[in-house]
């Protein structure tokens, strides 16, 4: 993470900057959140982010103290004063004052942007197994990138243990929803395959771009629910996420995936980069 930070309304050094010791986020996780793509120094898709953003915060009843216009421009001067050419920024929005433990605090929520610079981004394929835990599609968060993520955390130190780069998640059903911390796209035949919101997923912007550009090179595209057994006879996998960006899987447990065979990765990744240069 970069030295510097933005806090509810200007640029500190992350080493002095505090949040009230009740604060709802704190004490609750109560929060939401956006990782956003740097490129060149300058917010990849900044709208979606935000508008998905905004959404999010009013499912989970958080209020944003900022409005797209000074969001954007916060960022932006984060990105200039920490020097970011290629990286990530996270934007978290956290509840002040919810609860039993209150102190009084004239604000509404708290709003903190961190940077990240990063070197050349690791291209090597990742090990993918089955989590025992399950994500539920009907919980009143489902699909909301929200700050208390513990299970998803928990899911992928467990797959770690087990020397695995990543886990799948299952909801109540059975039915693939995504890994830990990305999408996931699968192929089989000639038609690629991504789970539906429907299944409790979060609608990743990264996901939305590789969906917009399989359309556009006629890529016969199926959102839906899928059991697990349509991932482990697939020809090829891959994960897509702001943090990742578009990263193939080598196997599934014992399924392996060849390198040679993923030629939907390649090509939509090529895309992909384009799109983020562009």
């Amino acid at each position: 993470m970069d030295r510097l930070i933005f806090l509810n309304d200007r640029i500190v050094d992350a080493a002095s900057a505090r949040i009230g010791p009740t604060s709802a986020g704190l004490l609750y996780g109560w929060g939401v959140f956006a990782a956003v793509r740097v490129v060149e120094g300058r917010a990849f898709d900044f709208l979606h982010y935000w508008e998905r953003l905004e959404h999010h915060a009013a499912r989970a009843r958080v209020p944003l103290a900022l409005g797209f216009d000074e969001a954007q421009s916060a960022l932006a001067r984060l990105i200039e004063a920490n020097r970011v050419r290629q990286g990530r920024a996270r934007i978290t929005v956290v509840r002040d004052n919810a609860g039993a433990w209150k102190a009084g605090s004239e604000r509404e929520s708290e709003i903190l942007i961190f940077t990240a610079t990063e070197k050349d981004r690791d291209e090597r394929e990742i090990t993918l197994t089955l989590s025992p835990y399950r994500a539920h599609s009907t919980a009143v968060l489902a699909g909301v990138k929200r700050t208390a993520m513990i299970e998803n955390l928990l899911a992928r130190d467990e797959a770690r243990t087990r020397g695995f780069d990543d886990a799948v998640l299952l909801n109540e059903r059975g039915e693939i929803v995504s890994t830990t911390a990305a999408n996931i796209f699968f192929s089989q035949r000639d038609e690629l395959y991504t789970p539906g919101l429907a299944t409790g997923c979060v609608a990743g912007i990264t996901r939305h771009w590789v969906c917009e550009i399989a359309r556009k090179l006629g890529i016969h595209l199926v959102e839906g629910s899928f059991p697990l057994h349509q991932l482990r006879l697939a020809r090829e996998a891959f994960l897509a996420s702001t943090a990742r960006g578009i990263i193939p899987a080598a196997s599934f447990d014992i399924a392996k995936f060849e390198r040679s065979r993923s030629s939907m990765t390649r090509v939509i990744n090529l895309e992909f980069q384009k799109l983020l240069r562009g």
